[in-house]
């Protein structure tokens, strides 16, 4: 059975990617079909699947999305009980995907790196990530010019640049990276993301912290000039 109609269903939070929040979406229309199985000996219905379709509007921003459900059913009666859905949203939503920060400072390459990370992670490619997340980790390394014959040496001898108790830590990136590339161990989403913080609070620190500092210095001894300039010219 195919149908396609103005949709019964009730209105459903859902995270909302502009109003950054869960909010009401009422549903404007909708579209599914029934596949039947049956039995190829007595022709008894073994079981039924639903694929379907429904457009929904977010109530606050009206920005709509798609949502696609599925279901299989060895009872047909059942085929309406939403709580057994299987749902997917499209766009997918962006609750827990981690926004690109500016790095004003930092160099193409590791640019590259670091948005090519985001994207592993957003798209739940968590060995993909966790390689993405030690190449970042070793570009860093060979743009600040630390030695050593490998990662590990060259993470410990990041402390000419950072503190010992940072850098003794910096080692859980090492290991995330083994796992995947030897093991092919995916590692899991909440250290991904814990990883993918600390190497962006790294790039924050060794590019650009210098630089906003000293563009705050700049600004003021410019606001101070100004201020001088005006007082001499109205004396």
């Amino acid at each position: 059975m195919t149908k396609t109609s103005i949709s019964n269903a009730k209105p459903k939070y859902i995270f909302c990617n502009k109003c950054k929040c869960e909010t009401e979406h009422t549903c404007k229309g909708e579209h599914f079909r029934d596949y039947p199985n049956y039995d190829d000996f007595d022709g008894s219905l073994i079981f039924v699947e639903r694929a379907g379709y429904r457009l929904r509007v977010c109530s606050g921003c009206k920005t709509g999305l798609l949502e696609e459900y599925y279901i299989v059913d060895v009872n047909s009666d059942n085929l309406n009980d939403e709580s057994s859905w299987d749902f997917t949203y499209h766009p997918p939503r962006n609750e827990f995907q981690i926004n690109s920060k500016e790095f004003k400072q930092l160099k193409d390459k590791l640019s590259n790196i670091y948005r090519e990370t985001l994207g592993a992670y957003n798209n739940k490619l968590n060995i993909l990530c966790a390689l993405s997340i030690r190449s970042l980790l070793e570009g860093i390394c060979s743009d600040k010019k630390i030695a050593g014959q490998n990662l590990q040496q060259k993470i410990d001898n990041m402390t000419t640049i950072l503190p010992k108790n940072i850098v003794s830590n910096l080692h859980s990136i090492r290991f995330i990276g083994n796992e995947a590339a030897h093991e092919l161990s995916a590692p899991s989403t909440e250290d991904l993301r814990l990883a993918i913080e600390l190497c962006e609070d790294l790039l924050n620190f060794l590019y650009e912290l210098d630089y906003k500092a000293r563009t705050l210095t700049a600004s003021r001894r410019s606001r101070k000039n100004k201020q001088k300039a005006k007082t001499v010219r109205s004396s």
